[in-house]
Parts: structure tokens; sequence; C-alpha cells
């Protein structure tokens, strides 16, 4: 077979090699396994024959390309190879999905996982816990209306795996940190050592902020909760990587199946950026007695690589509770609703609903909330209407608003009196882009403004913001870090340094020591989640690109504590918001159906 006019060299390359080991170079086969390939590259952990049956996804102008089987005998085809799960083959076909065989594993590994922490658990007597849950929720005895953050903390005490899911404002640290400080008064552990709790994050800022947010919220705790019980929340958190030991040159890590963790909590923040593949080691790694709580918004972008775990374990609307545990939740003083059917009902999922940070009647929550009901019209109404924390820039007016924004913004950066002040004047304000190419992407703005603020081209310059692009292990930064350009004014060092914060304070890094990074006025949206700043300004590409979805666009725009900006094309925002960012994947199906949704009788 011949390249496809918009493949890429690796689906061609697949293709070929996996029709010559199952030898069978039938031309829908090379088109199945090029389809495959792609699907991977796009974030899908399977190729889904339902969506992709008729299609003509090598289509250009001119030429329709080829077409894809109908799902009735594209299913048959494929069924006649030895590539079902018990064939040694690196394809797997099941349930109308095809899978390299990695992928496969990683899935139904995953959904064991998870399914065996299921089972719900009994917690100690109802008053005591009534007693705790009173005093760390003191809000859920008014009686107006549920404490959804109260019903989040208890509903975790009857699940081995509780997933809390809420967008920004909602009180998500808030609520675990009381959680955690329920489960260390309510659980005895074996042998009655101390309960051993860990906190970790996908990222490096991810796990900064969680560690900074428990703190917080742990301090708030004195006096409500005993000093031994605070004692057991921990004050930091870490990423994933680092909590299960990377080997270096290799893909494995320290603790799995015959090395697990040692804990007997684990807390895991942002899970909506974890892949499919980190999240099946993560349960490898996981001790069996462990409870796993998982904590993030459901409506953010999925994560980088394959996999949608969090939206997978998190449907919208919640379909309701059992009416077992709606009557334990009862005799706790909460109220929640029951599901039409126990068989539908997701009891180890708990939502938040009121956001503290964005009202409904402010811009910015108004804004999300239409964003992912998919309003498009709706939306551009309140970016070009009078709300105060939201505000439109035409497409035409973008390269000026960039600069203005440049010196009033950025400028300030290098001029701040103190390293303090000028890691205070960074987290004001950030250029945030869809994309890295293209002449509104990320890389061409940071170069724009580079030019204004960089005059002479200096590699390190003061007020320097940069973003690590790769983990360095030796000097324990990681992708996504974003430090600062500055002397060691502790000192009175005139000499660059960069800093990046963490726990104790600034840590520096001669420039010297420093991994691959980038100048980071201007950021991907991707590499923003986990983090917030005061105001953004979300700069659209000059034309509707596919990269450009609801969730994307929400994930933006709810970086923002105070003030969101877009500029851009109407048409291209109206797109967007049109657009939902589907990934298509077995893992729910694997976990709650029986059989799982897609699976074809031949």
């Amino acid at each position: 077979m011949t390249a496809t006019p918009n493949s890429l060299a690796i689906d061609t390359h697949l293709a070929d090699a996996l029709c010559d080991w199952l030898d069978c170079r039938e031309e829908w086969l090379w088109y199945s396994i090029a389809a495959l390939s792609r699907a991977l590259r796009d974030g899908h952990s399977c190729l889904s024959l339902a969506h992709w049956a008729g299609d003509t996804p090598w289509a250009v102008e001119g030429d329709q390309g080829f077409r894809l089987p109908g799902q009735e005998e594209w299913q048959a085809q494929l069924a006649e190879l030895p590539i079902s799960p018990e064939d040694d083959a690196p394809l797997v076909f099941e349930y109308g999905r095809l899978y390299l065989r990695r992928y496969w594993q990683f899935e139904t590994e995953l959904a064991d996982g998870i399914r065996q922490r299921l089972q719900p658990v009994t917690p100690m007597a109802t008053t005591e816990t009534a007693e705790v849950l009173t005093r760390l929720f003191p809000a859920s005895q008014d009686g107006n209306e549920t404490d959804w953050q109260a019903v989040a903390a208890a509903n975790a005490l009857f699940q081995q795996l509780a997933v809390i899911a809420g967008g920004p404002g909602t009180g998500k640290t808030y609520t675990v940190t009381r959680l955690l400080a329920l489960l260390a008064t309510t659980t005895v552990p074996d042998a009655g050592e101390p309960l051993r709790i860990r906190m970790a994050a996908p990222t490096g800022k991810a796990a900064q902020r969680l560690g900074e947010a428990v703190r917080q919220a742990r301090s708030d705790l004195a006096g409500v909760v005993d000093a031994e019980t605070l004692a057991l929340i921990p004050d930091e958190a870490m990423t994933l990587h680092r909590l299960l030991g990377v080997i270096p040159g290799s893909i494995q890590f320290r603790h799995g199946r015959d090395n697990p963790l040692r804990l007997d909590v684990l807390l895991v923040d942002e899970v909506s950026m974890i892949d499919l593949p980190l999240m099946t080691r993560l349960f490898r790694a996981l001790p069996d007695h462990a409870r796993v709580i998982c904590l993030g918004d459901a409506d953010q972008l999925p994560s980088v690589a394959a996999g949608s775990v969090l939206s997978d374990l998190a449907p919208r609307p919640h379909p309701g509770y059992s009416v077992s545990r709606q009557q334990a939740l009862a005799a706790l003083g909460l109220n929640v609703p029951a599901a039409e059917d126990d068989a539908d009902a997701a009891d180890y999922l708990s939502y938040l609903y009121v956001s503290r940070r964005f009202s409904g009647s402010g811009g910015i929550g108004r804004l999300a909330a239409q964003v992912m009901a998919g309003d498009g019209e709706g939306s551009l109404e309140t970016l070009q209407g009078e709300a105060a924390d939201v505000h439109w820039v035409s497409g035409d007016a973008v390269s000026e608003s960039i600069q203005r924004w440049t010196t009033q913004w950025y400028a300030a950066i290098a001029a701040a009196p103190s390293r303090a002040a000028a890691f205070e004047a960074l987290a004001q304000f950030r250029l945030l882009c869809p994309t890295r190419v293209g002449p509104l992407g990320s890389v061409a703005l940071n170069e724009q403004i580079l030019r204004r603020l960089n005059p002479a081209g200096h590699a390190f310059f003061r007020g320097q913001p940069i973003m690590v692009t790769r983990n360095h292990y030796g000097v324990g930064l990681f992708n996504g870090d974003v430090g600062l350009l500055w002397p060691d004014e502790d000192n009175g060092d005139d000499r660059l340094f960069a800093w990046f914060p963490e726990a104790g304070g600034d840590r520096p890094i001669a420039p010297g020591r420093l991994p691959p990074c980038e100048t980071v006025y201007a950021m991907t949206i991707h590499k923003t989640q986990g983090s917030e700043f005061e105001r953004v300004a979300l700069v659209l590409p000059d034309q509707a690109q596919a990269a450009v979805s609801r969730e994307l666009l929400y994930t933006g725009l709810t970086r923002a504590r105070r003030q969101v900006i877009v500029a851009g094309d109407a048409a291209t925002w109206r797109k967007g918001v049109a657009r939902p960012a589907e990934r298509h994947s077995g893992l729910a199906a694997r976990i709650f159906e029986s059989p799982p949704k897609g699976s074809v009788p031949l």
C-alpha cells in the first residue's frame, strides 16, 4: 500500500508491519490498521468500528480516498482473523473495537483493578462518624440544602475507590482535606500503626498546587481535630512518576505488583490529565487494602496521551445512588437522590456542584456553563456583553492587544523590585493558545513578545519565565514546571539563576544545569492544566481547527480567577463550542456493563 495523503509515516509503517505479521494484505485491513494508528495519536485507546464504519478519513479535495467497510461487513472480516484476545497477535478485536494488544492489556487490567475496588466497605459506628462529620462540615447541619462537600467526604468512607469530581472553585481540596481527617479519625490500620496517607498528581505544577492547597486547608482545621490527626495529613504531594519510582532508561517503575507502594490512602489530583497506561501502572502498584481517592474536573481536557479515565468514571449527570447507600448517608444526616435502578447507581462517585469562585451570575461561571452545554451563540453573547470578568477582542485587534498586554503585564515582571514581586507579577496574566503551531500558536506569540522584551536576543535575561519541557530527575525538575530567571538577591549575587517555587521556598538552579526548557509568556491550554492565573487571554487560531473543542475552551477560560479575555474570530469560537472532545474507549463498558457495550453477535 502507499501512504495516504493525510497520514503519518508511523501509520504506514505500522500497517505494513502488521499486515505482514498476519500474512494478510487486504486493502481493508491495511486501512483499518492505519486508522487505528491515527486514532491512538488522537488520544483514543482503540478504533471504534461503530464510529469509523463507512468513513473516508483520507479524503482530500478531488479525491475521496478509501472508504472503510460498513460495520457488519467490517466486523465479519475482522472476526475471520486470528486476533481475538486468546490469540497471540499484536492486534486484538473485541466488542466492536480494534486495539493494539498493548492498549487492550492496559484497558482490561485497569478495568479489573477498578472493579475490585468498587466493593463497598463498612466504616466505623455511625454515631461516631456523624459526630466527626458534623465538626468537619458544620454547614451540612443547616438543613436548607444538601452540602455536597459533606456528601463527597462521607460517601468516600463507604468505598475503597472514591471519585470526587467538580469544577474550579467547588472546594475539591477543601473537601478531600477534611475527608483525610475523617479517615484518619475513623480508620484503624492493620497492626495499629498510624494511617499512611500519600498525595500525588500527574505533573510537578499540579503536585505543588495540591500540596499548597492541602496545607492551607489543614491549617484551617487546627482546633477542629486533634494534633495527632492533623499530623497524619501530608503537607507535600509528589508527581505520579516520583511516587512510582522511575527507573532510568526503562518504561517500568520500581513499584508494581511485586513491589507495591507502602500506603493506606492515596489521594490523586487532576485525574483528567492521567492517561490509560499511567493509571494502569498506578493501580498495579497499589496494595490490596489501600483506599484511592481520585480528584478532578471531568469537564476538562482529557489526557494528552491515549485514554479518558476520569470521563469514563464520571458519567454526567450523576445517575444517583443505590438505595442502601442512600440510607447509609441518610443515617449521617445527608440526603442524596437514588438511582432509578440499583444496577445504574454510581455509589463510588460524588460531584461538587457549587462554585465558590464563579457564581452563576458572574461572567466566567456563566460562560463556562454555556461552553459545556454547547451554546455557541449564548456564550458569544456573554463574551460580548457587559460582564466585568469576561471580555471579547475581535480578530482584527489581536496583534495590537498582544502588544498592549506585553507592556501592561509582562514588562512589569523584570521591573519588579524583588523576586517575590516578580513571581506575583508573573501570576497576574498568561496568554493561552489552543496549539503550538501557526501564526497565533504559542511558539509564534512567545517569539513576538521576546522581540519586544529581549531585543538583544539573550539566551537568559532577568524576569524571563521558563517552562521545563523534559523531565530531569537528577535536578528534580519535570515537564511543565515553571520558573523565573532572577539574580540571587538573597546573597547579593547579580548572576542569574532559574528559580522554581516549592514547599520550602524558591529553589535556584544554575542555567547551565537546566533540562530543555522554553520561554513561557504564551503557553498551550494543555500545559495549563493544574495551574491558575489572575487573568488569562485565550487567543484563538486564525481559522477553525479540529484542535479547538468545548473542553479545551472550558479548560482555558477556567484557569482564570478574576478575568477572561477571548481574542479571535467569532466563527472559530462557535465551531469550537459546538465540537465536543470525543475519546473512544472500552474502559467504562468493561467495568460497568455485562456484556460490555459494543459487543455484537456474529
